[in-house]
């Protein structure tokens, strides 16, 4: 018995013990872990696109001095530039619709020769308006606008607003002619 004992307890000894544990499975990533991926991903891409569509939409206004002096536009980019129509500089093409003409600062010492194809009213076209462009700087000099804008002092000014301007202008001392607002008139 003593060796049949022993020969037991030899293949108890060499049989390995195999332990089987219950668990989860491991991957390389959980469920929330890929829902925070797609969440950055997307957040990612929205900024981008943000980025891109508010650095295409913004145009850097100068003057036509600094137009003057900067070197042509890149074909993606829009410069605005204000100033006042120098006189006897407007022509319009045949077709109607092109229009050339130039424009100078408001001390009058540089010029920007224009083109600008699109409506044009005829009225607004005088020294006293501030025309305002947006459009690019082409290699030759001139200035290519795609979008014109007209703004008439004088049709935004009250009529005292009005007499005060030419008063300085004009170095008149009189005081311009306001009218009473409600709370000026005594009960």
């Amino acid at each position: 018995m003593t060796n049949d004992h022993i020969g037991q307890n030899e293949n108890q000894q060499a049989q390995p013990e195999v332990v089987i544990r219950s668990g989860r499975t491991s991957t390389l990533m959980g469920p929330r872990a890929k829902l925070a991926f797609a969440f950055v991903l997307v957040a990612a891409a929205l900024a981008y696109f943000a980025f891109t569509a508010f650095e295409g939409a913004t145009v850097d206004y100068l003057s036509v001095e600094q137009v003057t002096d900067q070197a042509p536009t890149e074909a993606d980019r829009q410069v605005g530039v204000s100033g006042k129509l120098v006189q006897d500089s407007y022509v319009r093409d045949p077709d109607g619709i092109t229009a050339h003409f130039a424009i100078k600062d408001e001390y009058g010492t540089d010029e920007l020769h224009i083109t600008y194809k699109g409506e044009i009213g005829q009225v607004f076209f005088n020294e006293h308006s501030e025309i305002i462009l947006q459009g690019q700087k082409l290699v030759d000099g001139s200035f290519n606008a795609e979008n014109l804008t007209v703004r008439c002092p004088s049709k935004y000014l009250t009529e005292a607003e009005q007499a005060e301007l030419d008063a300085m202008n004009n170095g008149d001392p009189l005081a311009p002619p306001y009218q009473p607002d409600y709370f000026d008139k005594e009960a």
